[in-house]
């Protein structure tokens, strides 16, 4: 990393992914159980760098994550991940006190059908409802700056996806949060685009 950051011009800021939580000797947090403790390494690495870090709940890689997650109608499975996402806004928030600049905390969800639903209103009504759950949380939004991540195609999920373009940009403006654009997640031929 310091390599990179040596050769790419401009300001820099770390991005991670909760699954790179580092734990003790011995020591084991399920997603759903993450502590600011767990990433403390990573704040003093920028720390030492002056740099700030930016944070994503990791949706996927997980033994409860071969489906749907925060779409799940799974309660327990949905729950889950509510907790994630909660225990996220925490982190994000020790992350922004701890380094003195705002976190930026992107959800992205990989839930999705490779098949066309009979329905396509209750996994995003689910949805909605994790998300509205994940906010509840009290935290500093001068501090954390939190978005929902749209995408709109994947192997896999080419039918239908939960966070698509529209649904995501109608909660995010309704909820005065970011929308996260990934370019990588486009392309102008994808008829998913328009589902």
């Amino acid at each position: 990393m310091d390599q990179a950051l040596a050769l790419i011009p401009g300001k820099h800021k770390i991005n991670l992914h909760a699954s790179y939580a580092i734990f003790n000797d011995g020591e084991f947090a399920d997603r759903d159980s993450l502590q600011p403790s767990h990433y403390e390494k990573w704040v003093e690495f920028a720390r030492q760098r002056g740099l700030g870090i930016d944070f994503n709940p990791t949706y996927f890689s997980h033994e409860k994550a071969g489906g749907l997650t925060l779409s799940s109608p799974d309660e327990e499975i949905r729950q889950f991940w509510i907790r994630h996402g909660q225990a996220c806004i925490r982190i994000s928030q020790y992350f922004a006190e701890q380094l003195g600049q705002p976190c930026v905390m992107n959800i992205w969800i990989p839930d999705g059908l490779k098949d066309i639903p009979a329905d396509r209103l209750g996994p995003r009504a689910r949805f909605q409802d994790s998300l509205d759950q994940i906010l509840s949380v009290p935290y500093d939004k001068d501090k954390v700056y939190v978005c929902v991540e749209s995408k709109v195609f994947g192997i896999g999920l080419e039918s239908y996806t939960v966070g698509s373009a529209e649904f995501c940009m109608n909660y995010a403006a309704q909820k005065g949060i970011l929308c996260l654009l990934d370019n990588g997640h486009y392309q102008p031929t994808d008829a998913a685009f328009f589902r």
